[in-house]
């Protein structure tokens, strides 16, 4: 007997649903079933790939894996009872992911997760960081920072300025301590792409911060109008400006857009190792929700940053 992987065709994928939900609680695994197929098949037939392992003809397996825009792909781990089933699943996700334009694939765990934890890490998604999911209510706000007659507030213009956007956002992750492998491995175009595919906004509301003829940093935002909050996606300073308070200044302006906007919180996910920027939001107000693991598989498609772990 061997294993085979396969793209689910459209009708494989009712199939591939039910599987999925089959352990759901009865009341509810027909909902969760169909809410499944039609996210599945409101986007761009390409974007969602769902795989579906077989044995003897019989299904065993089924794996999600999702291309979130040209630079980035996601992943769940495999839905299996079976641990060699699992490792196809993902052996051929790796592979999928290595064809594409992506610079990344990753899946997001709970740090206790271990069996899926170790089934990733052997086979081509070895753990990059924990990420630190943070929460601000915009509540007890303050302009401190703000009181700078010199600051200019410059929003991102794709006709305008997006070369400016692109040389301050490669020069921000200089010596950056926010997912640095992954930083060093995609270049300032892939990481804004990635960027724009977060939330719902596209870059309404990305912001270039100016001093005195200077780009000392960029904050880029994104709504999730379902929630009523706003993300940081990004937040950097240029390396010879850290150390001034110009990162809790980006942030502040970014809280206090989100209150005129009548948003409810705003929201962040911080690298776990950088003690800097998660000093700094503590003393604005955000307070830690949860903390996931992350796994990827790395691999920049640019010669000059080339690198692929496996």
């Amino acid at each position: 007997m061997s294993i085979t992987i396969s793209l689910a065709t459209k009708a494989e994928k009712s199939e591939a649903s039910a599987f999925i939900f089959a352990d759901a609680a009865e009341a509810e695994r027909e909902s969760q079933t169909q809410d499944f197929m039609k996210s599945i098949s409101s986007g761009e037939i390409d974007k969602t790939q769902i795989l579906i392992a077989r044995d003897s003809g019989a299904l065993i397996g089924v794996g999600v894996l999702i291309f979130t825009d040209l630079t980035t792909a996601f992943l769940w781990p495999p839905f299996t009872k079976r641990d060699d089933c699992a490792e196809a699943i993902l052996q051929e996700m790796a592979i999928r992911i290595d064809q594409s334009k992506a610079s990344i694939g990753q899946s997001l765990l709970e740090p206790g997760q271990m069996n899926h934890r170790r089934l990733l890490s052997r086979n081509g998604f070895p753990h990059l960081t924990n990420l630190m999911f943070m929460r601000h209510p915009l509540t007890k706000l303050s302009q401190a920072t703000l009181n700078d007659e010199h600051l200019q507030w410059i929003k991102f213009d794709e006709h305008k300025n997006r070369k400016r956007f692109l040389d301050l956002l490669e020069l921000t992750h200089q010596s950056s301590h926010d997912c640095p492998a992954l930083n060093q491995s995609r270049t300032a175009e892939e990481s804004l792409e990635s960027h724009r595919s977060s939330g719902d906004s596209d870059q309404n509301h990305w912001y270039l911060c100016h001093r005195n003829g200077v780009d000392l940093g960029v904050l880029l935002m994104t709504e999730h109008k379902k929630d009523n909050v706003w993300e940081v996606v990004y937040m950097g300073v240029a390396p010879e400006y850290r150390g001034n308070g110009y990162g809790a200044t980006l942030i502040q302006h970014g809280l206090l857009e989100a209150q005129t906007h009548s948003q409810t919180a705003v929201i962040l996910a911080v690298d776990y190792k950088n003690s800097y920027a998660i000093k700094i939001y503590e003393e604005l107000g955000f307070v830690s929700q949860y903390t996931l693991s992350v796994h990827a598989r790395i691999c920049s498609r640019f010669p000059e940053k080339k690198t692929t772990n496996q």
